[in-house]
């Protein structure tokens, strides 16, 4: 029994150390003049669509990008450079199969590559004040965005405001709360909703020697205001629930998980014809990880306001088949080369 009982001790002892005592702690944006900071985004969106005499027709996409994220100092705080690295996307509907992928030749074309391709060439910045806080924007009016795929100019904008925008620029204790509206643009489904989020200071955690705080993500749609004219749509958040994990030392959110659950139709009070379609349901789930901070080089041409960082490309752009038959080949050769004759 005694034994039993020194077992259960060390157990509960590795648990308790696991979750760092209570205080209060700055939950704060920061970032540092020199640096890349590399985020992989993911999103996934399905959203089913009744038809008369069709049923429901299901949609799904994915879209997987890497950005890269130059920081440089600037008048008013700093200057955050983003750019594309890599953009992969697969969208299926009714056994259509579309895929584009900036990695792969083959996957660079067709309708998705039209739309996509230049955005691999988009390059924008975000202004940050010493707070952490975005105050402007550079760049997102040459943006040439994919706007039906929902990757336009506000878009966008929102992607690189999402960090700040959950966090409440102070300190905070678990168990405190704060509010935060988040802009969510329905790309070609016309305007925007705004989410009231309740966050939440979970608790502080030590992940790989680091302090983490675990901030939760509640939300609902902002009651709209009142506009002039008709509304073509009109689109409702039933549910917005998420999880943010950030390193505290680094001043950096390591991933922010978020599931919102949409729905999207004509107006009360609009008449709608027989056999028309009704409420289009709309779920998706965006995931941004935090996969490398790098210091920025120098290129060689020593041009000014050009730096670049090595950062390994993201490892799904080619698969464990494709990476078995490269080794595979490459030991052949070697094997080849080693008896040729002299």
């Amino acid at each position: 029994m005694k034994i039993m009982t020194k077992g259960f001790l060390v157990v509960l002892g590795a648990l308790i150390m696991g979750v760092l005592p209570g205080g209060a702690v700055e939950l704060r944006l920061k970032w540092e003049p020199g640096k890349r900071y590399v985020f992989d985004n993911t999103a996934d969106s399905s959203t089913k669509m009744p038809l008369p005499g069709q049923g429901l027709i299901e949609t799904k996409g994915r879209m997987v990008m890497r950005v890269h994220n130059d920081v440089s100092p600037h008048e008013k705080g700093l200057r955050v450079s983003q750019a594309f690295d890599s953009i992969r996307m697969r969208q299926e509907m009714q056994g259509l199969v579309m895929e584009y992928d900036s990695s792969d030749p083959s996957k660079g074309g067709g309708l998705l590559g039209t739309v996509l391709k230049p955005m691999t060439e988009t390059k924008f910045a975000a202004i940050y004040d010493k707070k952490g806080k975005v105050v402007g924007t550079e760049g997102l009016d040459e943006v040439q965005g994919a706007d039906q795929l929902g990757m336009g100019k506000e878009e966008l904008e929102a992607m690189a405001r999402q960090s700040s925008e959950f966090l409440p620029g102070r300190d905070v204790k678990p168990g405190d709360t704060w509010k935060s509206e988040v802009d969510l643009p329905m790309g070609e489904l016309g305007g925007k909703v705004t989410i009231d989020y309740t966050l939440k200071l979970e608790n502080i955690v030590e992940q790989e020697g680091r302090k983490v705080a675990r901030v939760s993500l509640s939300g609902k749609t902002k009651a709209a205001e009142e506009k002039e004219g008709e509304e073509v749509l009109k689109t409702e958040v039933k549910e917005a629930t998420g999880m943010m994990l950030f390193d505290i030392e680094l001043g950096q959110p390591v991933e922010i998980s978020t599931t919102t659950l949409l729905e999207t139709g004509l107006p009360a009070g609009i008449p709608q014809a027989e056999g028309a379609p009704g409420k289009m349901p709309i779920k998706s789930v965006s995931v941004q990880r935090l996969v490398g901070v790098e210091d920025l080089k120098e290129e060689a041409s020593g041009s000014k306001g050009e730096s670049k960082a090595r950062v390994e490309p993201s490892a799904p752009a080619e698969s464990k088949e494709e990476k078995r038959a490269r080794r595979k080949a490459r030991k052949a050769k070697r094997k080849a080369e080693k008896v040729q004759p002299e």
